[in-house]
């Protein structure tokens, strides 16, 4: 497997860790197995050396998605690294799965719950190099998989799906931030997803919608 000396998304920070590209979970279990220090990383959105490590850095970028739907639970199963779409969405379509939820990350709307919150099990190799399988029956589940990277490298993940829907979208144009102020909870939760965009410069809202 590849190991190669990189940089973060925005190209303003390089790894001191070499970064391992295992491309099966028996390569991810031999990886932690062997490393005295390893960290996962996801899509590299951290702007700092918080996701860096003294020993190796393990992408999931080049393991197989192995999707598998189950149409009676409404769930898929993939690998941590896919990128993906569910009920909410981050701000980019690239994300990886394993790296959305352990960071929390948020969609839109307050009727949406966070990206995590659509997890229903996962598969973690951990700092010994076993494979443990947890769900929702597991005691503290929900802190396992908000748990940035500190219980191990999340390999595969099971998530709620829901049937395809129709989406129409409104765009509000020059909305005064008094209105938004005074009305913010009627605001954000006036549509299944609601997002505010300005430039900080006057006195208006650029594009609520």
């Amino acid at each position: 497997m590849n190991q190669t000396s990189e940089r973060n998304w925005a190209g303003n920070y390089r790894y001191a860790a070499p970064v391992a590209h295992p491309r099966t979970i028996e390569e991810v279990h031999q990886l932690v197995a062997a490393a005295t220090q390893v960290r996962a990383l996801g899509s590299r959105h951290s702007f700092n050396a918080i996701a860096d490590s003294p020993g190796m850095l393990v992408a999931l970028d080049r393991v197989d998605d192995a999707i598998v739907i189950d149409p009676t639970a409404l769930s898929v199963g993939v690998s941590g690294g896919t990128t993906y779409a569910l009920h909410n969405l981050a701000s980019l379509p690239h994300i990886s799965v394993a790296g959305a939820i352990a960071t929390g990350t948020h969609g839109s709307g307050d009727c949406n719950g966070s990206l995590a919150t659509a997890v229903s099990a996962l598969e973690i190799v951990t700092g010994s190099g076993e494979l443990q399988q947890v769900d929702r029956s597991t005691p503290d589940f929900a802190g396992m998989v908000v748990a940035l990277g500190a219980l191990g490298i999340v390999t595969r993940v099971t998530l709620d799906i829901q049937p395809t829907f129709e989406v129409q979208q409104f765009v509000y144009e020059n909305l005064p931030w008094s209105a938004v102020l005074q009305h913010f909870d009627a605001v954000m939760g006036s549509a299944y997803s609601v997002s505010l965009f300005t430039n900080w410069l006057g006195k208006t809202w650029i594009r609520p919608g």
